[in-house]
């Protein structure tokens, strides 16, 4: 949904005569985190990507079979690499939290609505979001996160929820959590009325929640990724997939909470067993970089499927449109990392932080 990620701390050694030398595992503890980050933000921008291009008829409809099948993957991987090194925040007192996390991410939250509403009314019709072109969908997106920064609002809420349970056993916490996605997932009580960005929070809290408490069991199962178990992983998310969310066999949707964890799990192990490999480095350096890209797809998707449009010669090919979403996601992920360097090196880092002395990070002279 950050030079590096909004909710990533970097933490540097007093010393460095006391730094142990580093092992394998703790390289790819790290590695693997930051390359989940980056995996996952590409398959958002994927998602969104394949949206506009098929209501556009750029894009042959089996990519939204192919989303679908990640569907369950993406946001649990996402919200496990985010919150696996949070537990910090739940050490910090109530004002240094508010104010060195929650209000950073809830000024990004606000920029950046302001930005969908401001370039979503300059876009040509064939790619602009009419809601985010009205000025009550910005009023409204401080209390219905229903737009694609819901991820970040998500961030802030989740900091605050699991400081404020944070005393309470694990198994209550967990206990909430799980009850929580069950509700948002079968629609029930006060999610019947909510839009779908309430959903996904309720849906996806308790892997947040599972990062910050869990880190070490998680840290553990992925040193466990290789070749036989990465196809044991994907058979058995298969096996959870397809009568639960294909074949409806049982029409229960809170059991999409199974799926989605069997889903975590491989994407554990994918991510885990990427690391080192040409691909794993490229998705390692996006993951360090997800905030301009997660904030400025949105915009940057209609400008490139726009191009597209407009070059309906070439890009209406059986060659061009077959591979179309995956073009489009290379392109935004590029565009939105140069932009995010260019921008800063004009000095508008403004756009992607919270300022230093307000944010309480600012160095002591």
């Amino acid at each position: 949904m950050p030079a590096a990620t909004p909710e990533t701390v970097a933490q540097a050694p007093a010393a460095a005569q006391l730094t142990p030398t580093p092992t394998k595992p703790a390289k790819q503890r790290v590695e693997w985190v930051d390359l989940a980050k980056g995996l996952t933000i590409t398959l958002v921008v994927l998602l969104h990507a394949v949206g506009m291009l098929t209501r556009n008829d750029l894009a042959p409809d089996f990519w939204t079979t192919i989303n679908g099948f990640l569907q369950p993957i993406r946001m649990p991987l996402f919200f496990v690499a985010s919150g696996l090194f949070a537990q910090g925040m739940l050490r910090m007192t109530w004002a240094t939290m508010l104010r060195s996390r929650v209000a950073h991410l809830f000024y990004l939250y606000t920029v950046w609505l302001l930005m969908f509403f401001v370039v979503h009314n300059l876009l040509p019709d064939d790619v602009s979001h009419k809601g985010y072109a009205k000025l009550s969908s910005v009023i409204t997106g401080f209390t219905s996160p229903s737009n694609a920064l819901w991820f970040i609002y998500g961030l802030a809420l989740f900091a605050i929820v699991a400081k404020a349970i944070q005393r309470l056993p694990l198994v209550v916490q967990f206990g909430f959590a799980i009850a929580l996605s069950v509700s948002a997932y079968g629609s029930h009580f006060i999610f019947d009325d909510l839009g779908f960005g309430w959903r996904n929070l309720g849906s996806y809290f308790v892997y947040f929640l599972l990062a910050i408490h869990a880190k070490p069991i998680i840290v553990r199962f992925s040193h466990l990724a290789n070749g036989p178990r990465l196809v044991a992983a994907l058979a058995a998310y298969t096996a959870v997939f397809v009568p639960i969310m294909v074949l409806d066999v049982l029409p229960m949707p809170e059991l999409k909470l199974v799926v989605t964890t069997v889903g975590l799990l491989l994407g554990v192990l994918v991510a885990s067993a990427l690391v080192g490999t040409r691909a794993g480095n490229l998705f390692q350096s996006i993951g360090t970089r997800t905030l301009p890209v997660y904030v400025m797809m949105d915009m940057l998707i209609a400008v490139v499927v726009y191009a597209f449009i407009k070059t309906s010669a070439v890009t209406s090919l059986l060659a061009v449109t077959v591979v179309a979403p995956l073009i489009v996601t290379a392109l935004v992920v590029a565009i939105a990392l140069a932009l995010h360097g260019l921008m800063v090196r004009l000095g508008m880092n403004f756009m992607f932080e919270l300022h230093p002395a307000i944010r309480g990070t600012a160095k002591k002279a």
